[in-house]
């Protein structure tokens, strides 16, 4: 089968493109036609060994991807020959990677593609649903009613996060400096868009919210703990999902008298169960409808290395998507 791969870590020149062995399944494994694959930032982190998962070599890579069952192991119980599913979860933990024709997943790491669901557009959303579902409903457990103010906003999270926020009955604001990314939040419902370039972002906030938002939720890796705690409610929650070499102050004073709570998560340690669980969330919001996304760019997978590359250079409105 075709397949793009590393063979040691590096830029994306180190991405190759060609001929593997097909993978052989076992009892609980499932053979799937990948359908779409995409990019994420995680993706270049792991490829240029900026973050270390010891990859056995050949390294096939990518976490996230669409596709149609095509043989099932033998104790496999869920899934059946002709079944779309889709996976955010492969490329770490000693799994390979997606980004390639064929891929053996595990049952119990593969999910139902709802009736409906475009191929495409799943593959680009499910990796940021996933990051918004966790940051949402597993730690900052928002209500109907509440106030989110998004920091990096007009992102893929960002917007992931503005989507369901807006369907879980909250207000939602958000930063940006780009007209047409404006523009799209507006489109997806942000009740305020603040331009963290023109605009004083602390005094918009509070004219959102004159007694503090809910969730403050920073998606731009430069958190500053200062104006967050200032910016949220009695008893509020502050997210945070980037930012791995970031450094910033914590008010302790401020913090501990408004009651706050300060949220850091990663995907990477999540179980096999606690996957699934932010699975069938993910499920339900693509039932929906609810997560819509702009792919900036489709490619054939031998272009893996120029996918790469755009990702990594930040000029990007949306998701690169790949296919077979």
């Amino acid at each position: 089968m075709k397949a793009a791969f590393i063979e040691k870590v590096g830029p994306p020149d180190a991405i190759r493109f060609g001929d593997l062995p097909m993978p052989e399944i076992g009892p609980h494994d499932i053979l799937v036609k990948v359908a779409a694959v995409t990019v994420n930032p995680i993706d270049t982190y792991i490829r240029s060994g900026s973050f270390e998962t010891h990859p056995q070599f050949p390294f096939i890579i990518g976490r996230d991807m669409t596709g149609q069952v095509i043989e099932t192991g033998k104790s496999v119980t869920r899934f059946r020959t002709g079944d779309w599913v889709w996976s955010n979860n492969q490329g770490y933990a000693g799994r390979q990677g997606t980004f390639s024709e064929y891929c053996r997943i595990q049952e119990n790491l593969l999910y139902p593609l709802p009736r409906g669901a475009d191929p495409l557009e799943t593959v680009a959303a499910v990796h940021s649903a996933l990051t918004a579902v966790i940051g949402l409903r597993f730690k900052a457990a928002l209500r109907p009613g509440e106030t989110l103010f998004v920091n990096g906003g007009d992102g893929n999270v960002g917007t992931a996060v503005l989507q369901i926020a807006k369907n879980l009955g909250a207000r939602v604001a958000v930063t940006s400096a780009n007209e047409a990314k404006a523009r799209w939040c507006k489109e997806l419902g942000a009740d305020s868009v603040i331009n963290y370039k023109t605009e004083d972002v602390s005094k918009a906030i509070r004219e959102f919210a004159p007694g503090g938002v809910d969730v403050y939720w920073d998606a731009t890796g430069r958190l500053d703990a200062r104006r967050a705690v200032d910016a949220v409610a009695q008893r509020g929650r502050i997210v945070v999902m980037a930012g791995r070499s970031h450094d910033t102050v914590l008010p302790a004073g401020s913090f501990y008298i408004r009651n706050c709570t300060l949220y850091g998560f990663t995907v990477t340690d999540a179980t096999v169960e606690e996957l699934a669980e932010y699975a069938s969330e993910i499920g339900k919001w693509l039932t929906r409808g609810a997560l819509r996304v702009k792919i900036a760019s489709r490619l054939p997978l031998s272009e893996a290395a120029e996918a790469h590359r755009l990702v990594e250079s930040g000029s990007l409105f949306g998701k690169v998507v790949l296919q077979p």
